[in-house]
């Protein structure tokens, strides 16, 4: 979906843009993928399984830029992407189209500058204009900073999936399932 740009203040003064993942920034994506799988173990993914050529990852932008039911938005600071966030519908049954799933991740130096809560914002905004009812999510056991977020915005647990994650050192977590209705 094409959504207006958004600029904002961090908290320590440097200016957020927040905009479409326009194909042009493939490259800057598949890095920030990469980097943001080896920062946390909070994410689905380790970093040797981003393996996106840069041609199809330029095709999957552009046809996000035309999805009329989905939202891919980074926060670029400096020109370099700092973040990104998705809304996407749960389905194409007249019995879930009221809801969509959101996902959300920052590269680890620019944690708690206030972009998570700004791209949070701005997709229930954008999840509102869409007919979104309801935006849901999961997060990691163990991910208190991201819980806390999602509280301050207005979500609530709902439920967990157990063993949602299984790691290589075969170690198992949680995940949380959150719920926010608009």
């Amino acid at each position: 979906m094409r959504f207006e740009e958004r600029t904002f203040t961090l908290k320590d003064g440097r200016t957020c843009v927040l905009c479409p993942t326009y194909p042009e920034y493939a490259a800057d994506m598949i890095e920030y993928l990469k980097i943001t799988a080896a920062e946390t173990p909070f994410l689905l993914r380790y970093p040797d399984e981003v393996n996106y050529t840069l041609e199809g990852e330029k095709e999957i932008l552009g046809h996000l830029l035309e999805n009329e039911t989905g939202v891919m938005m980074m926060a670029l600071v400096d020109g370099k992407v700092a973040g990104n966030c998705s809304i996407n519908g749960m389905g194409n049954k007249r019995r879930v189209l009221h809801r969509c799933g959101l996902a959300i991740a920052l590269k680890k130096e620019f944690w708690n500058l206030g972009i998570g809560t700004a791209m949070m914002q701005y997709l229930e905004e954008l999840a509102r204009q869409i007919g979104y009812e309801q935006i849901e999510l999961e997060v990691v056991e163990g991910n208190d900073t991201a819980k806390r977020l999602y509280e301050k915005c207005g979500f609530v647990e709902t439920g967990k999936h157990l063993r949602a994650l299984k790691y290589d050192d075969g170690t198992y977590r949680d995940e949380y399932i959150m719920i926010k209705v608009l």
